[in-house]
């Protein structure tokens, strides 16, 4: 029969979990804000840079998805290695998953290529196309950077390093700064290149955090003690085929998020300019917010995948358990939070009163949305502790793209019962869509952790 933690235990994990996610979370601060940072940046260029910038990061990110996913698996197998002790296994997994970033970043930057290609056949202004054609360019390279760079970061987050996780993301988040104003808008002797430097920014600030990436493994003794660069290995099909089952299952999810959110805006353009500002309105207040449940999510990952390796599968269900009420209390906060706050912070995004009014009223729904995607997120990630994807990858696929869109499309573009929703209609059902994935994938959390006791 389980025992139930005591409850110096459960303030000892509930620190434990903090100690390794607050780093994390300053990381997935830095990241998000080097993306905020380019359309702010672009913004001031003009209104063509910007949207030329908001195509060309779209089609970026939505490249990198499926990448992103496969190799944040290492984080997990690194993590059993790690609580094995298995030293040599932690260094045989790091070189294989680092091999498998070659034909990863090859594929991603050829789909990178290829949608650039594409933009010719969209409804784009020529100044805008042009724009955005050249800020792909050395975008196409940056892609080509980021498996590898990710690969050392979900290595130091698998043994527990997260303090050069927080640190090397801080530094190139600052050192793209100047980067990006220098390069988009021009300095002393230098005219800037628009929208264009962006692109230009974000590659030499990824060379830069890949490079210290390299020079840490090498240096740091922490991190050089696991001999990383020492009997290199050949690649090996069957090493690889571990992190591609469990990454590719990410990736779909991560694909099938990132798709559905992409969706949406086009979905709604036949609402007009006053709904889509609205909307990006509560959603970036929401990606600010989401840095908090990401990098709980990542420690939880990582100390589940530690017990697991150490053969502690009751620890591992105590830390699910422990972290997934962390989890509720924060993003109850959070929506609070929101709810509270919402006129002025909507306030802080336009001067326009009625994208003010109706911005606010999104808040509302993006209020209690931020408890149902920490939940649905952070159960997510803990599965990848436990080795389980798929699952939860075939709930995000069937929940977003079977029933999400045409739900928010049913909701926002008919009238229903006499009401026309509108913009409503589209965050009720978001909200619905993401509340029903977060309670299957909570669920099956519960049922996977129990599984492992048996």
């Amino acid at each position: 029969m389980r025992t139930e933690p005591s409850a110096i235990t459960r303030r000892e994990e509930l620190f434990k979990i903090l100690k390794l996610a607050l780093p994390l979370i300053a990381g997935q601060i830095s990241i998000i804000g080097m993306g905020a940072v380019d359309v702010f940046v672009a913004g001031h260029a003009g209104t063509t840079d910007l949207a030329a910038v908001t195509v060309g990061f779209f089609l970026w990110d939505l490249t990198l998805f499926p990448v992103f996913g496969i190799v944040l698996a290492n984080t997990s197998l690194i993590g059993h290695q790690f609580g094995a002790n298995n030293a040599e296994g932690i260094r045989s997994q790091f070189q294989q998953c680092l091999w498998l970033c070659v034909p990863l970043a090859i594929i991603a930057g050829a789909a990178l290529l290829t949608g650039r290609f594409a933009l010719n056949y969209f409804d784009l202004e020529p100044e805008v196309l042009a724009i955005a054609r050249a800020y792909l360019l050395p975008s196409a390279i940056t892609t080509m950077l980021v498996p590898f760079g990710l690969c050392f970061r979900t290595t130091a987050e698998g043994v527990g390093l997260v303090r050069p996780v927080m640190l090397s993301s801080a530094f190139v988040f600052l050192v793209n700064i100047p980067l990006d104003y220098i390069l988009v808008l021009g300095g002393p002797g230098f005219d800037g290149m628009g929208g264009e430097g962006c692109g230009w920014a974000s590659l030499m600030a990824f060379s830069l955090l890949l490079l210290i990436w390299i020079v840490y493994s090498i240096k740091s003794r922490k991190f050089s003690a696991y001999q990383f660069w020492s009997q290199f290995d050949f690649p090996r099909w069957s090493a690889m085929q571990r992190t591609l089952s469990l990454g590719v299952p990410i990736g779909l999810s991560q694909l099938a998020l990132g798709g559905f959110f992409a969706m949406i805006p086009l979905l709604m353009t036949p609402l007009g300019t006053l709904a889509l500002a609205s909307h990006s309105v509560a959603i970036a207040v929401d990606m600010m917010m989401i840095t908090i449940p990401i990098g709980l999510g990542q420690a939880l990952s990582v100390r589940v995948s530690h017990s697991l390796g150490a053969g502690s599968p009751q620890s591992a269900r105590d830390i699910a358990i422990t972290g997934m009420g962390l989890v509720l209390a924060l993003s109850v906060f959070q929506g609070l939070l929101v709810f509270l706050a919402r006129e002025p912070i909507a306030s802080l995004f336009s001067d326009d009163l009625e994208v003010i009014k109706l911005g606010s009223n999104l808040l509302i729904f993006a209020a209690v949305y931020r408890i149902a995607d920490s939940l649905q997120l952070c159960a997510g990630m803990t599965l990848r502790g436990f080795r389980d994807t798929r699952v939860p990858s075939a709930i995000n696929i069937i929940a977003y793209w079977l029933v999400g869109l045409p739900l928010c499309a049913l909701l926002g573009l008919n009238t229903l019962f006499g009401y026309e929703l509108g913009v409503y209609g589209f965050w009720l059902g978001m909200l619905l869509t993401i509340t029903a994935a977060a309670i299957l994938i909570t669920w099956r959390l519960h049922r996977v952790s129990m599984r492992k006791l048996i």
